[in-house]
C-alpha cells in the first residue's frame, strides 16, 4: 500500500514539472514572437525585405534565450508558418501608409489654400482697418467744420436775436414805378452814429431801374441795378416769369450821422420798388 501511495506521488510530481515546463516553452514563444503591429519601421522597405530583417531578428533573439536545437527548430517551424501573415500586415501597413500620406498631402495642400486665404483675409482686414483710420480721421475733421459752423450760427442767430431786439424801423416805403423816365429821391435821417440795414426789393416789367444809396456825405454805399429783356412767353407762364427781379440787402457799421438818401432812376421802367431801413438803437448803458 505505502508502495502504492508513493508511486502515485512520484508521478503527480513528474506530471506537474511536465506541465510547468510546457507551459515555459509556450510562454517563451509567445513572448519571443514579433509583436502583431510594426509601426512605421518597414515603410520604406518591401514585404520580402521587412520578413528578412525581422527573421534575422528574431533568429537573434531565439539563440539569445539558449534554446535547445530542437527547441529553436520548432520555433522557426512555427515562425515560418506565419511568414504569409507577416507579408500581408506589411502590404496593409504600406498601403495604409500610402493612404495616409495621400491624406496628409491633401490636408497641406488644403492647408496651405487656407492660409493663402488667412493670409488675403488678413490683408483685406489691414486695408478696412487703414480705410476705416481714413474715414474716422474725415468724420473727426468733419464734426469739426460742423461744431464750427455751429458756432457760426448760434453766434449769428444771437447777433440776429439782438438786432431785432435793438432795431427799429426809420424807413419802410413801396415805391411804383410808371412806364416813363423818372429819378425819385427817398431820404432818411439818422440820428446818432449806428449800424443800418438797408433792404431793398425790386420787379420791373420794362425799362432799366437803378438804385443807389448815399451817405450824407454823397458817397454811394451800394447799388441795385436791374434791366427787363422782353422775353417770348406762353400764356401759361405766371406773371412771375414775365418780370426781372432783384434785391439788395446792405448793412453799414458805423453809419455817419445826417440825411442819407435813397435814389431811384428808371427809364421806361413799370414795376415796384419795396424797401427798408432799421438801425441798431443805442441802450441806455451805451449813451
Amino acid at each position: 500500500m505505502k508502495k502504492i501511495a508513493f508511486l502515485l506521488f512520484f508521478l503527480l510530481v513528474c506530471s506537474s514539472f511536465m506541465f510547468c515546463q510546457v507551459q515555459k516553452n509556450s510562454l517563451e514563444v509567445i513572448n519571443t514572437y514579433p509583436p502583431q503591429s510594426y509601426g512605421n519601421s518597414y515603410d520604406y522597405l518591401s514585404p520580402e525585405e521587412s520578413w528578412r530583417i525581422h527573421k534575422a531578428a528574431y533568429i537573434k533573439q531565439l539563440k539569445s534565450k539558449g534554446l535547445t536545437d530542437e527547441e529553436f527548430k520548432e520555433s522557426m517551424i512555427t515562425y515560418e508558418k506565419d511568414k504569409q501573415e507577416f507579408i500581408e500586415r506589411v502590404k496593409e501597413q504600406h498601403r495604409l501608409a500610402a493612404i495616409q500620406r495621400e491624406k496628409d498631402a491633401k490636408q497641406r495642400a488644403k492647408d496651405a489654400i487656407q492660409r493663402e486665404k488667412d493670409a488675403i483675409q488678413r490683408e483685406k482686414h489691414a486695408i478696412q482697418r487703414e480705410k476705416d483710420a481714413i474715414q474716422r480721421e474725415k468724420d473727426a475733421a468733419q464734426r469739426a467744420k460742423d461744431a464750427i459752423k455751429r458756432e457760426m450760427a448760434e453766434a449769428q442767430r444771437k447777433k440776429s436775436q439782438e438786432w431785432r431786439n435793438n432795431a427799429e424801423n426809420i424807413l419802410i416805403e413801396n415805391v411804383s414805378l410808371s412806364n416813363r423816365n423818372n429819378i425819385k429821391s427817398i431820404p432818411f435821417e439818422v440820428t446818432y452814429k449806428t449800424t443800418l440795414r438797408i433792404g431793398i426789393r425790386a420787379h420791373i416789367s420794362s425799362g432799366t431801374t437803378l438804385i443807389e444809396i448815399y451817405n450824407p456825405e454823397g458817397t454811394k454805399e451800394g447799388e441795385l441795378s436791374l434791366e427787363h429783356k422782353s422775353k417770348s412767353t406762353s400764356s401759361a407762364d405766371s406773371e412771375f416769369l414775365k418780370k426781372t427781379s432783384g434785391a439788395l440787402d446792405k448793412t453799414i457799421s458805423g453809419a455817419e450821422v445826417g440825411e442819407w438818401q435813397i435814389k431811384i432812376t428808371s427809364k421806361k421802367s413799370e414795376g415796384t420798388v419795396a424797401m427798408s431801413v432799421a438801425q441798431y438803437v443805442k441802450s441806455t448803458m451805451d449813451e
